[in-house]
């Protein structure tokens, strides 16, 4: 497949869900191409990047760029959303930006920087703050993949944890490369 026919949602065709979903309306990929690229434009909630999504222009856009037909319901979207697997999401997110980067990332420094997420600190649902430790493309200044973790002492086996996910990623992306 050409590089400038993949869309958005085949980047995250590979998303496990906790229950089946037959695609009925929308797909798992489709509501993660409206949600990744209503965050892109800088909307910071579901209900602001619905809102966006159902707009006769942006759903024509995303119709027309990135095959994304039907804009679910809000309560679909959300359906949706909650069906995906966090880990299997992330590995996908860690592939997306490794396939867009020409001659991938070797060569390149990655850094890794933890950090205490601190206004989940007063919500009731959490026991402490979130903690997330981030692995970055120095040269490029994305962010590569991203691990939560316990606490501020587990950020050493989490980074290695991170570091085994990037290089798994990088081993399928090398496969995938030769056939």
């Amino acid at each position: 497949m050409g590089r400038d026919k993949v869309k958005l949602r085949d980047y995250f065709s590979e998303v496990e869900t906790t229950e089946e979903h037959n695609g009925y309306f929308c797909s798992v990929g489709e509501a993660l191409t409206i949600v990744i690229l209503g965050s892109i434009c800088g909307l910071r909630n579901t209900n602001q990047i619905h809102q966006w999504a159902k707009n006769q222009r942006a759903s024509g856009f995303l119709s027309k760029y990135f095959g994304v037909n039907n804009i679910p319901c809000y309560y679909w979207l959300l359906c949706l959303l909650k069906l995906i697997k966090p880990g299997s999401l992330n590995l996908c997110f860690i592939r997306w930006p490794q396939s867009l980067m020409p001659g991938g990332a070797e060569g390149m420094t990655i850094s890794f920087d933890g950090k205490t997420i601190r206004s989940t600190a007063k919500m009731d649902s959490y026991d402490s703050p979130l903690h997330i430790i981030s692995a970055h493309l120095a040269e490029m200044g994305i962010t590569v993949g991203q691990k939560t973790i316990d606490g501020k002492s587990n950020e050493i086996p989490a980074m290695r944890e991170l570091l085994e996910l990037l290089n798994q990623c990088q081993q399928v992306k090398d496969k995938i490369g030769k056939i």
